[in-house]
């Protein structure tokens, strides 16, 4: 945990607001490049705030609208195109953070046992109701599942949530059979300087805020090396598949603490806001399509089966 906390004297502040303007520490760690909330929340806090508070927080509603479900659905069977190669091996797989279920619900038509657990009363409660999918209601703990339980598990968006990136990976990593792999896909803190409009970036629900090499890093220190066979198509992102290995110390890397802090400090001198007015413009007609797209179909599994193969086990 010292080398994602980071040392006092190695912190330097960049940011002092959230992106909603409310009072949000944020330093980087001059060492590694590791982006973080401060002080990071404690269990009880995040406890409360994901399993009550954080999808009204962050969407707005208690459950996902219709062109949010629309838009995941794209994503998961984007997802599961790209990497079929690595579900023709799998049996048993595991959602971890399965939010509102689009990627469970397509893996349970691929592989033979599909299970997920999600913190949030709410939305696991959508996921069993309009899914009809097997969710857990927990946050992560060593007694919910056996270790050597799934060829696959699914940390899409979670990681940066978690207050201790390595001890969570340790315990995933736990989870995994012998022929096991992890996908962790997380945002990209060097994307985002360039990308989200100024001041648009931090969050209370994203305690830690990752690029490519400190993703690698706490993968890492929790005993997780990346897969030989996707590493082509996963190099220099942060959405990686790893698999079970030894843990091992992951050391300074100040070249890249220098170029995020270049590029955070850049984010916040505009110099990324050439064609910054088109972006609003983009999303919004991005929606309308969502929200016409989806209104043909009366519920989530309707939805969610125009992304279904037939092909399948």
């Amino acid at each position: 945990m010292d080398w994602v906390i980071g040392k006092p004297e190695d912190l330097k502040v960049v940011s002092e607001k959230d992106r909603h303007g409310k009072p949000l520490r944020t330093v980087i760690d001059m060492r590694t490049g590791l982006v973080r909330n401060d002080p990071i929340p404690d269990d009880e806090t995040l406890a409360k705030f994901y399993s009550e508070d954080y999808r009204v927080e962050y969407k707005g509603q208690a459950r996902p609208r219709k062109r949010q479900i629309l838009r995941n659905f794209r994503r998961a069977a984007a997802f599961y195109d790209k990497y079929a190669d690595v579900m023709e091996n799998v049996d048993t797989v595991l959602d971890a953070g399965a939010g509102s279920g689009e990627f469970l619900y397509l893996a349970s038509k691929i592989a033979k046992s599909a299970k997920g657990i999600e913190p949030n009363k709410e939305y696991a409660q959508y996921c069993k109701d309009e899914l009809g999918l097997d969710v857990t209601t927990a946050h992560f703990h060593p007694d919910v599942f056996e270790a050597g339980s799934f060829d696959l598990i699914l940390l899409n968006h979670v990681l940066e949530h978690l207050n201790d990136p390595v001890r969570y990976l340790a315990l995933l990593r736990d989870w995994l059979s012998d022929k096991g792999v992890i996908y962790v896909e997380v945002p990209d803190i060097d994307q985002m300087t360039h990308y989200h409009s100024r001041g648009n970036m931090f969050h209370f629900g994203h305690i830690f805020n990752f690029n490519p090499w400190t993703l690698r890093a706490v993968a890492q220190m929790a005993g997780l090396v990346e897969v030989d066979m996707t590493k082509d198509r996963c190099g220099n992102t942060t959405g990686v598949f790893f698999q079970r290995g030894e843990p091992q110390e992951a050391g300074e890397n100040r070249a890249n603490a220098e170029e995020t802090l270049r590029r955070i400090k850049a984010h916040y001198a505009g110099d990324y806001s050439k064609g910054a007015l088109k972006k609003p413009f983009k999303k919004i007609a991005g929606q309308i399509e969502e929200t016409l797209a989806s209104g043909r179909y009366e519920s989530p599994q309707e939805i969610g089966n125009l992304f279904v193969k037939t092909e399948g086990k």
